[in-house]
């Protein structure tokens, strides 16, 4: 069985060929027999670091008050992308919009 520093660093080097071929995810695991999911989960799971549960850090409790009163301000979406940009909306754009962004991330 492969340890956790062997299994990332395998992955990690997937993820950044995958990224310097600059073709999809799917010819990628395709052309390397590997599941497509699998790599999609890598690539998320590093572009977010170690993350909190794993370096022991700790989380911070937002009172529910404050997180419902940012909720009655008017409808918005900031989407934010591992590698650093950022769309904000200051009304929420067409649910097929989204649905067609989210297709075609890969």
């Amino acid at each position: 069985m492969e340890k956790s520093g062997e299994l990332e660093a395998r992955w990690r080097g997937h993820v950044d060929a995958w990224r310097a071929s600059g073709g999809s995810q799917k010819a990628y695991c395709e052309q390397h027999g590997l599941r497509s999911h699998s790599l999609s989960y890598w690539h998320l799971r590093l572009a977010q670091g170690s993350g909190p549960s794993r370096t022991g850090g700790s989380l911070t409790l937002v009172p529910a008050a404050r997180v419902r009163d940012a909720a009655a301000s008017l409808p918005s979406l900031s989407l934010h992308s591992p590698q650093g940009w950022r769309l904000e909306f200051a009304a929420l754009p067409p649910a097929e919009w989204l649905n067609a962004l989210w297709r075609s991330r890969t």
